[in-house]
């Protein structure tokens, strides 16, 4: 099958602020760090986020995190964090983030403070209010936003904070796009880097996670990656990440489909789980996953497989 570079930013932004917002906070909005009371915890409102404005017209995934927090004088808020990653730009992006924190404050009666990190490649875009006057009635919205392009790797690279990795590996799978021999180098020094910094295993883990979600390599690379990979580690004397890792999304990312379709669709038969079961392309997983959640029978899931 044709290799389709499929790099899963939604997955990976996610995950990775899911569990390290602090460390996301402290490293893109210091001051919003500083201000809130972290002893007292936070609560994490997605569902409601997601229930609150799902884009009924789009069906737009949204990348956005919705947390409660007390701040250091004792006050509770909410923090919204937009975040637009797909790598294009959107009309309507002010907007919606004027919209939402509308409706997040009637919803909760609680400041609601705004935020957006834009991961876009136009260096030219930067939106960071809406609103709208007339008659002496004035409605505005402004908000502060960070752009990954403007971080260098200089300043990721003197960072220990685990989220410079993870705005490294966004930024060299954009500027590594239709050129997999270099994303390859760009991956292994990345992945290197995390033994470097001294995290511990299960750090490592988390974060070579959200960069496999990021940086894809055709299949003959992710071998040749698998394999520098182990013997880095052997040298280092610190199994961390080893091919069982690497295998286990591909079995992971097996049973999801297996799970979509018997959700959707009832029992699969044995024969297509085996089938799906001998698929060993992770990136081709996760772009049948893709696929599984709106395709419309079992008999086109069929095709979809007998076509690639």
């Amino acid at each position: 099958m044709n290799y389709q570079e499929n790099s899963d930013y939604d997955t990976a932004w996610k995950e990775a602020i899911t569990v390290y917002l602090e460390s996301f906070i402290e490293y893109c909005f210091p001051e919003v760090y500083q201000d809130i009371d972290w002893l007292k915890g936070y609560e994490t409102l997605d569902t409601e986020l997601q229930e609150l404005i799902r884009d009924a017209e789009t069906g737009r995934r949204l990348a956005d995190k919705l947390v409660k927090v007390t701040l250091r004088n004792g006050e509770k808020a909410l923090v919204l964090i937009h975040i637009e990653i797909q790598g294009q730009e959107q009309d309507d992006f002010a907007e919606r983030m004027y919209i939402y924190n509308h409706r997040l404050f009637d919803r909760y009666r609680l400041k609601v403070f705004s935020f957006a990190v834009l991961g876009d490649d136009n260096p030219n875009w930067r939106p960071t209010s809406y609103g709208y006057s007339q008659w002496g009635f004035t409605a505005n919205l402004q908000f502060p936003s960070v752009k990954l392009l403007d971080y260098s790797h200089d300043t990721l690279a003197q960072s220990n904070n685990p989220f410079a990795i993870i705005i490294m590996a966004h930024l060299q799978t954009q500027a590594t796009r239709g050129n997999s021999q270099q994303r390859f180098q760009l991956k292994l020094s990345l992945v290197k880097r995390l033994y470097d910094l001294g995290y511990t295993g299960e750090m490592i883990r988390q974060l070579f996670r959200f960069i496999e979600w990021m940086m894809t390599l055709p299949p003959i690379l992710q071998s040749d990656f698998k394999t520098e990979l182990n013997r880095y580690e052997e040298g280092k004397r610190m199994p961390f990440l080893t091919s069982f890792e690497i295998d286990g999304m591909i079995k992971i990312s097996r049973e999801n489909v297996i799970e979509i379709l018997e959700t959707r669709f009832g029992n699969v038969s044995d024969e297509l789980k085996d089938r799906i079961n001998s698929l060993e392309d992770l990136e081709f997983l996760k772009s049948i996953f893709k696929q599984t959640i709106t395709i419309a029978s079992v008999e086109d899931f069929e095709q979809l497989l007998a076509s690639s």
